[in-house]
């Protein structure tokens, strides 16, 4: 005789009861019958006769499978049997709450504790099986299987023999439940059906739509939880038996189905958005049905609501109709292929469109064209379609034209041309009201001013412009005002008044606050944390261009290289405005450090042009004319920074900001010319830092250091560079004037520090320099580390130049000497 497998721990407490005692209850293809066969050899080993008969004699063992298909009689019987206690009784059955029998026979076990329900597998559990048939249990293909099966054991067992035979485990899956389906009971796949078309399983409900009486309702909605082909918690078939039930019935009675459910519920009010889509889906058309679905639509989510709106043109909604309403959807989704398809179709057919139509499709097109980084393109629309047929959408139109860097169309959609008296007053009207007015003001105006325009415009910035697709946000249009206006504790706080789930473009400008705020490990963190959520052209632009700048302030030439070969397919197809200046700036300087400034000059050109056109708008310009400042610099031609210079010195007069940045661009053209005086370097530099630009600060006063040839006046302006970089690392002190015999300042360096900063200047490995100093090259390592944090220095390649200044690497000198 074989020997029994293995019971688990209850089942085998329960078998050694004496008399034994034992219910097993569960789904079909849960493995009671496998269980039930190794009950079965155990009590024949403990010789005992095992029957299945109640009248055999009471000295047998009583072991009885599929307890719910016996006459109620019969399972009456068994009950009898087990409150007795005169002999083993042990019995499966699938559960059948609706019937008295067997809840009788479930109270005589629960009396004596001798209940085990078997439920689905778990992921481990699942783990485990696969183990046995040979597969390495990794995480998600077990996933994978849990949620295709539900944990229904023999669906799981299918489908994990076809991972290890490599086979499609879905086909596998839908296979095993097409086999339990063709043999069971033909009622079942109705069932099943009506649960997956959103069915609650009600007996009443299932008794009106499939047409049985109240008895055969209640058998089969038992049946169909008991199937093992539903969620445990929700009454909805598995992924697995998704689609098996209606291809057995055939997609005639599917359909037929669908319409008595779909009219039960929409006679009762009940129909949810679920089961509304599900009976679209289905073939169901009735106008009450469109109609419902395209009103759950409009109080969806974008993400949901585009589905429903598709359904609800299935169900015989009229498609023109609805294209306006699900392009905004598709849009505030990020749909942007499908939401740009349906207002070029819209567009199409313009002249047979109401003015609210013809408006929104032009916004949301304009909209698809801005985050596609086409503001020109949206410039195009908005000239297009003209001051008198954008109604409300007018100042949004002159954001839009302005940001393009065109002045004079722009003014045909401002107030003064055209009027506000066709928006109604409400606040996602105020707002892009407020929103134009303040970018103009910042334009043309006074920054406080306009700075003040867009904080109100944040202000009054309603709810109803979050289920609206608009070119940009005033919290973006502020911030980057912000940035350029070297205000990043007020940019930081504007966005930061974002919802509870700021988008990919706000918190990109986010990471540029920290970028240019000298936080290289924030904004490193959020590069990388945003990476893979930057699919839109506009944020590719501002990610790649984050990226350059952190390689170009990290000193490391490869990063550089990469960050701007990563990023020539967005520059490829980069439209100027006046809202990307940020990202070109530092695309500019990277192609200038690495001998590629002919491929982005037209576009600085262009940004140039956009400035002119503007009229120089110092609190936009002067950020653009810092980085020609830069660029002038990094590719050494002096006379390339004077335009610079005087269009910041123009600028000085109307902004702080520019007038720090002015002073700074003549500190530099001082220093190539050879005249790096301490005195004027350390204003400038502290200039630049209290401005929100450190970075640049230490920068200006690191170069000027390696310019001079006192090493007194070296060390004093490195320790202006580490001063600004890192305020907290070093007191600022007054720059001596230099003086011809000054002596010599005192090194930073011990004097072991100083023979392995020489080696290390000469090139030497940490290997080579410990061998030429008779240390280990861990220690060269920690000289290295103490040294780079002594001098405050953010890379290797700047340690290597301020050391230089130092003085070290010139002659190496030897140990001891």
């Amino acid at each position: 005789m074989p020997q029994p497998a293995s019971l688990p721990r209850d089942i085998a407490h329960a078998v050694a009861a004496t008399p034994p005692r034992l219910l097993l209850t569960g789904p079909a293809g849960s493995g009671k019958s496998a269980l039930l066969s190794s009950v079965r050899q155990t009590l024949a080993g403990r010789g005992l006769t095992v029957g299945a008969d109640p009248c055999s004699p009471p000295s047998s063992a009583l072991v009885v499978d599929d307890a719910h298909t016996l006459p109620a009689e019969s399972v009456l019987a068994l009950a009898e049997q087990v409150r007795r206690g005169e002999r083993p009784v042990v019995v499966a059955t699938e559960p059948r709450p609706h019937r008295g029998d067997l809840r009788a026979l479930l109270s005589a076990f629960g009396a004596h504790s001798a209940l085990v329900e078997l439920r689905p597998l778990s992921p481990r559990e699942i783990a485990g099986r696969a183990a046995t048939l040979g597969l390495t249990p990794r995480p998600e293909p077990i996933r994978a299987v849990h949620r295709l099966t539900g944990g229904a054991r023999d669906v799981v067992d299918a489908a994990l023999a076809a991972l290890r035979d490599g086979t499609d485990p879905r086909r596998a899956a839908a296979a095993r439940v097409r086999d339990r389906l063709g043999g069971g009971d033909p009622d079942l796949p109705r069932v099943l059906v009506l649960a997956g078309l959103g069915g609650t399983l009600d007996p009443l409900e299932v008794a009106t739509v499939l047409g049985v009486d109240a008895d055969r309702a209640r058998e089969l909605v038992d049946a169909a939880r008991a199937s093992g082909l539903l969620t445990v918690d929700g009454d909805v078939p598995i992924p697995a038996a998704a689609a098996v039930p209606a291809a057995v019935l055939g997609t005639h009675a599917v359909r037929t189905l669908a319409h008595r459910l779909a009219a039960l519920r929409l006679d009762a009010g009940l129909l949810t958005a679920d089961a509304a889509r599900a009976l679209a889906e289905a073939g169901v058309a009735d106008a009450r049905l469109a109609d419902l679905l395209v009103t759950l639509a409009d109080a969806a989510e974008p993400a949901q609501a585009l589905p429903l709106y598709d359904a609800a043109i299935r169900a015989g909604a009229d498609a023109d109709a609805l294209d306006v309403r699900r392009a905004e959807a598709a849009g505030l989704a990020g749909d942007l292929a499908t939401a740009g398809q349906l207002t070029d179709r819209l567009l199409d057919r313009a002249a047979t469109l109401p003015a609210g139509e013809l408006a929104a499709a032009t916004r949301i097109a304009a909209t698809v064209a801005a985050r596609r980084g086409m503001l020109g393109r949206s410039a195009d629309l908005y000239e297009w379609l003209g001051p008198e047929r954008a109604g409300a959408d007018a100042p949004i139109a002159a954001t839009v034209l302005l940001a393009a860097g065109r002045p004079d169309p722009a003014a045909r959609f401002g107030p003064e041309a055209f009027g506000t008296e066709a928006a109604a007053p409400t606040s996602s009207a105020a707002a892009a009201q407020l929103l134009a007015a303040g970018l103009r003001e910042s334009v043309g105006g006074d920054g406080r001013v306009a700075m003040n325009t867009l904080t109100r415009a944040l202000s009054v910035h309603g709810a109803a412009d979050r289920t609206r697709l608009l070119p940009d946000t005033p919290e973006a249009i502020t911030a980057l005002l912000c940035l350029h206006s070297g205000e990043l504790a007020h940019a930081g706080a504007v966005l930061g008044r974002a919802t509870a789930a700021p988008s990919v473009r706000h918190r990109l400008l986010s990471a540029w606050t920290a970028l240019i705020g000298g936080d290289l490990p924030a904004a490193t963190s959020a590069a990388d944390e945003l990476a893979p959520h930057a699919t839109e052209q506009r944020d590719l632009l501002f990610l790649h261009g984050l990226r350059v700048g952190l390689a170009r302030r990290g000193g490391d030439v490869g990063a550089l290289t990469a960050a701007w070969t990563a990023a020539q397919g967005v520059v490829a197809e980069y439209s100027v405005d006046l809202l990307s200046l940020l990202p070109l700036g530092e695309l500019w300087l990277a192609a200038v450090r690495l001998g590629e400034a002919d491929r982005i000059a037209h576009l600085v050109g262009q940004a140039q042009d956009l400035l002119t056109t503007l009229g120089e708008p110092p609190l936009w310009g002067a950020t653009l004319h810092w980085y020609g400042v830069q660029a002038a610099i990094a590719a050494d031609r002096p006379a390339e920074l004077l335009p610079h210079a005087r269009a910041l010195g123009s600028a000085a007069e109307t902004t702080a900001y520019a007038a720090a940045l002015a002073r700074a661009g003549q500190a530099w053209l001082r220093v190539l010319q050879g005249d790096a005086g301490p005195t004027r370097v350390q204003a400038a530099a502290e200039s630049l830092a209290a401005i929100g630009l450190p970075w640049d600060g230490a920068r200006l006063a690191g170069e000027a250091a390696l310019r001079v040839d006192e090493t007194a006046t070296a060390t004093t302006l490195l320790q202006v560079a580490r001063a600004v970089r890192h305020p907290s690392a070093a007191p600022r002190t007054a720059a001596p004037a230099p003086a011809a015999d000054a002596p010599a300042a005192a090194s930073p360096l011990s004097d072991r520090e100083a023979e392995v900063a020489d080696l290390v200047v000469a090139g030497l490995t940490y290997r080579e320099v410990g061998s030429r100093l008779y240390i280990s090259a861990k220690t060269v390592e920690h000289h290295v580390a103490r040294i780079r944090r002594r001098l405050g220095a953010g890379s290797r390649s700047e340690l290597i130049s301020m050391l230089r200044a130092l003085g070290h690497g010139t002659e190496v000198r030897q140990p001891g000497n």
